[in-house]
């Protein structure tokens, strides 16, 4: 059994690596097992490949998981989002286009539509699997551009198929497999998975990829952890309860793309300070006091803020 890699060890452009038919089987059916009621397979557009790799600074593919009707498991399809090379917490970072990304259709879609059709894909998971965790559920998979282009060369297939394997030793679903749509015995795989980003995590060390925990640490220094706590259990809130996890998807899919976009500014630390005091300090107050409509609200016009100021430069 191959390995998962770890990207940490090899540039970003490498990720990715032919595997076997024994173990493409292996996969796939693992899956079928494990998700009788998901779609096994969707089709991957030439076209939508080479056109997410045709930008500036491309070192591969998150191929993102994504639902139109979070009720309807028929309706997968798949987000391209192209990466950087600058890797946080093992993923490069992803570029957003403030305009949209290309499915596996070769459709655009808007970002407004990318993160709704990302949390469907989060709510059908938790119905499937209601135990596991929010910031635990596998959102997509990245690849990188080498052994991409390596596949794309080697057959003239204008459709490749995309199948969803299940990697049992490790309980990780929803795993990337390439196959050429002509039947050609080639299987592309071993990708690195795209988990999580999605929650605060624990520990907060520089290459930490939520923007929160990176302000809040970065003014309070040691005493952010309880106030690290009640941002976290805010977030568990917007996700379960009334208020709309489609902007947490979004918060997490951007973060840290965010976060290298203000550390390229000159006046870093008096953005940081800016950010601090008017969202988050805020923010803190409005959850303190039970407000979290106010907490909420201030969330948004955040990311607004920040996305408009600084991502789309």
């Amino acid at each position: 059994m191959k390995q998962e890699m770890q990207i940490a060890q090899i540039r970003p452009e490498q990720v990715g690596e032919f595997i076997s038919e024994s173990f493409y089987k292996e996969l796939t059916e693992n899956f079928q097992q494990k998700f009788p009621t998901e779609i096994r397979s969707v089709t991957l557009n030439r076209m939508a490949v080479e056109t997410a790799m045709s930008g500036e600074n491309v070192s591969g593919i998150k191929f993102m998981n994504g639902l139109e009707d979070a009720n309807d498991p028929s309706s997968r399809i798949l987000v391209l989002i192209p990466c950087n090379y600058t890797v946080t917490a093992s993923l490069p970072n992803s570029i957003i286009n403030q305009y949209g990304f290309m499915t596996n259709t070769g459709e655009i879609i808007s970002l407004e539509r990318t993160w709704q059709v990302l949390f469907n894909h989060v709510l059908n998971f938790k119905k499937l699997d209601p135990e596991m965790s929010y910031t635990k559920i596998n959102r997509g998979s990245f690849m990188g551009r080498v052994r991409l282009g390596e596949f794309l060369n080697a057959t003239d297939c204008h459709n490749f198929i995309y199948h969803f394997g299940h990697l049992a030793e490790e309980d990780l679903p929803y795993k990337l497999i390439i196959q050429p749509s002509d039947g050609m015995k080639m299987f592309i795989e071993q990708a690195m998975p795209c988990p999580g980003t999605a929650g605060c995590p624990a520990v907060t060390t520089s290459n930490d990829p939520c923007a929160l925990t990176q302000i809040t640490t970065t003014m309070l220094g040691s005493g952010a952890e309880s106030q690290l706590n009640l941002l976290r259990t805010f977030r568990d809130k917007i996700l379960t309860d009334k208020f709309s996890g489609v902007e947490v998807e979004k918060y997490y899919t951007i973060s840290a793309s965010l976060l290298e976009a203000i550390d390229k500014t000159q006046n870093k630390e008096a953005i940081i300070k800016g950010l601090y005091d008017k969202y988050i300090a805020t923010s803190l107050n409005a959850i303190s006091q039970n407000d979290e409509a106010t907490a909420f609200v201030l969330f948004q016009e955040a990311m607004q803020h920040l996305t408009e100021t600084y991502l789309y430069q």
